[in-house]
């Protein structure tokens, strides 16, 4: 039977629907490598040279190399999140986050995989007071104990400097999974909803 549509008509759908995605598709690639620029070409450089000892970086995330196989699991994963100072504090969502790890169910484990990173000083005082595995993330000019307008020149330096971690990360033959602790939601503190 079919939708009604004979073969041309399915054909021009067909060709709308590629080029209707492809077309999109191709234009924020463009203007995103455009406006990328050094920052995207510098992590696809290191794509094909394998396991990176550019002195820079060691420099930068210094301590890194002899932390992560204390954190990794046997298959060299570490799980990561971040933490400044606003997220740190004594009843914050950082002890939300440890908590929801202890609470969990057959999950208090991956707790010795966690690796804490420290935006700013004080967040990293805060975060070794609390958990065994931290890493100060000083690499970068911004203050970063406070929130930052998206797009601001400070929030795209956040952004690059993490994403620059996340690669040296890589370089060191580790694997990551990256969480966000605004993806909790502690459902002690909602009811369930009662329909009439």
């Amino acid at each position: 039977m079919g939708l009604g549509f004979g073969r041309k008509e399915a054909g021009s759908h067909a060709v709308s629907f590629l080029l209707g995605t492809a077309l999109p598709t191709a234009l924020l690639f463009l203007l995103a490598s455009d406006r990328l620029g050094e920052g995207l070409s510098s992590i696809s450089r290191s794509w094909g040279s394998g396991p990176a000892s550019d002195g820079a970086n060691e420099v930068i995330f210094k301590g890194l190399p002899e932390l992560l196989p204390r954190v990794a699991m046997e298959d060299r994963t570490v799980i990561i999140t971040s933490v400044n100072e606003a997220w740190a504090q004594p009843g914050s969502l950082l002890d939300l986050y440890l908590e929801s790890f202890r609470d969990g169910v057959d999950i208090a484990h991956l707790l010795n995989h966690l690796l804490e990173v420290a935006l700013d000083a004080r967040g990293f005082e805060r975060c070794k007071a609390v958990h065994p595995h931290c890493y100060f993330l000083n690499a970068t000019s911004v203050d970063m104990s406070s929130a930052k307008p998206f797009m601001s020149p400070d929030c795209l330096e956040l952004v690059w400097t993490k994403l620059t971690f996340q690669q040296r990360v890589l370089e060191l033959g580790y694997n990551f999974l990256f969480t966000a602790r605004s993806s909790i939601i502690p459902s002690q503190h909602f009811q369930s909803p009662s329909f009439h």
